[in-house]
């Protein structure tokens, strides 16, 4: 996690949230919840299907290739002197194939996708800590 992520401050914020995506995506591509669920609270629903789905998607010798995740716009809320804060999230993955144990293909790939998220984050005993995120729907 780079420094400045570790900042109660706009700018610390939007490291912190690229870190936390990067996070995800390491997740994602090796199986490696550590350093992800390290920064979420995994007790919400959301966070806790992405824990499920990614040990499901490494469990009997599988494994996944592609699903990285990049965040081209971060757009911070900032509110001065709150410890709760939140953004909007430019949010590009691309495809993802689950293959089974033998190598064979899992089931069908995921299509790349480029969603807009919010994602709410919390400043607990000096570092931040992502309490919830979703898909913004109705957006144009």
């Amino acid at each position: 996690m780079p420094e400045l992520a570790k900042e109660n401050s706009k700018a610390g914020l939007e490291a912190f949230i690229r870190y936390w995506y990067s996070a995800f995506s390491f997740a994602t591509e090796s199986g490696d919840l550590g350093p992800w669920s390290a920064v979420t609270d995994t007790s919400n629903a959301v966070a806790a299907a992405y824990q499920k789905a990614i040990e499901r998607n490494y469990s009997q010798g599988r494994w996944m290739v592609g699903g990285q995740v990049t965040t081209p716009v971060i757009d911070v809320h900032w509110k001065a002197g709150s410890n709760v804060q939140e953004a909007s999230v430019q949010v590009v993955q691309t495809e993802t194939h689950y293959l089974n144990g033998d190598g064979s293909e899992g089931t069908n790939p995921t299509p790349e996708s480029n969603i807009a998220e919010a994602v709410f984050v919390r400043f607990i005993d000096g570092s931040w800590r992502v309490t919830d995120n979703g898909i913004i729907v109705g957006q144009k």
